[in-house]
């Protein structure tokens, strides 16, 4: 039985974690703010870590045939040194994908050996770095979260809290949106438009909560897997801060840009997009920054096995990219059919 669709079992694991008091926060935004505190260990004046993250990548529903998938899979490995928000080193190994970013007083650098960053290389970094997204706590965005509607429920005898919120779409659909914390306020699972991440097996690190366990699931079937091991950074050799080339451009980044942060993707032809019926799917693919649609997949929907001919649709669009601060990006694209 798949955790993520069995919650009782899903929270067992986080009884071994010193609890603190439960919570009784006023508004969604405080059980955000709440979750990133407890989890965020890259604040500044946060504890300097070495981490390590081993991740397998599957396939999901992509309509392929046998052995041509479009989703690359496979195992993949993880690993930063971070000592604060001015120098830090990430690197990423994963079938057909090797790259390197650094931080260090030479400004953000980065080399890969392709121009596309995997669409499961995203998914893991995305649950690793921005469990909580920034626009849901902090200030800086101008997102509200009044209209998130809270839940007090129990998984057995373990009370917890869900937040859900639902976007109405262009085509008079709805996009929903929830998380799920304990009462001390430690995010367990959120499930974005049917993408459905947790996280477990919880650890204290230097005031911190660490999971050293996530995976993420679409319909049932899983998509990633991951396991965390992190220990304090100690003596660190100022070489390996170091990367040959300039500084990188803002869109060349190993991680996900949200929405809240680009400008985003558009059709070349919006119109031809739209021909057709609608058999109610959600997919997921990434827009790299050349426009081009990279590892379409069916995430949600009452019968995916109908979204076969919306998914082959899908791949052949073109796009003018995403863009940060100007500079082309790639973007997780989202469509409802």
């Amino acid at each position: 039985m798949r955790r993520s669709f069995f919650l009782p079992l899903l929270l067992a694991g986080f009884f071994s974690l010193a609890i603190p008091q439960v919570l009784k926060p006023k508004s969604a935004n405080d059980w955000f703010r709440h979750a990133d505190e407890l989890t965020n260990i890259r604040l500044p004046g946060s504890a300097p870590f070495h981490m390590k993250v081993t991740f397998h990548a599957f396939p999901g529903m992509d309509f392929s045939k046998k052995g041509k998938s479009t989703i690359i899979t496979g195992d993949g490995a993880y690993e930063e040194t971070w000592i604060s928000p001015d120098q830090w080193r990430r690197e990423v190994i994963f079938p057909g994908y090797h790259a390197v970013e650094v931080h260090s007083a030479d400004g953000r650098k980065y080399q890969a050996d392709s121009d596309y960053e995997p669409s499961r290389v995203l998914m893991m970094l995305d649950a690793l770095l921005y469990p909580v997204p920034v626009n849901l706590f902090s200030r800086e965005y101008p997102e509200s979260t009044e209209d998130w509607t809270m839940e007090r429920l129990t998984a057995g005898t373990i009370p917890y809290v869900t937040l859900t919120h639902r976007d109405r779409g262009a085509n008079d659909d709805w996009f929903y949106t929830s998380y799920s914390f304990l009462m001390d306020g430690i995010l367990v699972r959120s499930n974005y438009l049917g993408l459905v991440t947790s996280w477990d097996k919880d650890s204290a690190f230097l005031g911190k909560v660490v999971p050293l366990h996530f995976e993420t699931q679409a319909m049932g079937h899983t998509l990633l897997t991951a396991d965390v091991t992190i220990a304090a950074a100690g003596e660190t050799d100022a070489k390996l801060f170091e990367l040959d080339g300039p500084p990188a451009t803002p869109g060349l980044t190993m991680r996900t840009f949200h929405m809240f942060e680009i400008k985003r993707a558009e059709y070349e032809d919006p119109i031809s997009y739209f021909l057709g019926p609608r058999p109610g799917g959600v997919f997921r693919e990434i827009i790299d920054r050349k426009g081009q649609a990279r590892e379409t997949e069916v995430i949600d929907g009452p019968a995916p096995e109908n979204n076969e001919n919306m998914v082959d649709s899908a791949r052949s669009k073109r796009f003018y990219p995403a863009k940060v601060d100007r500079d082309p990006c790639e973007e997780t694209f989202w469509i409802k059919s």
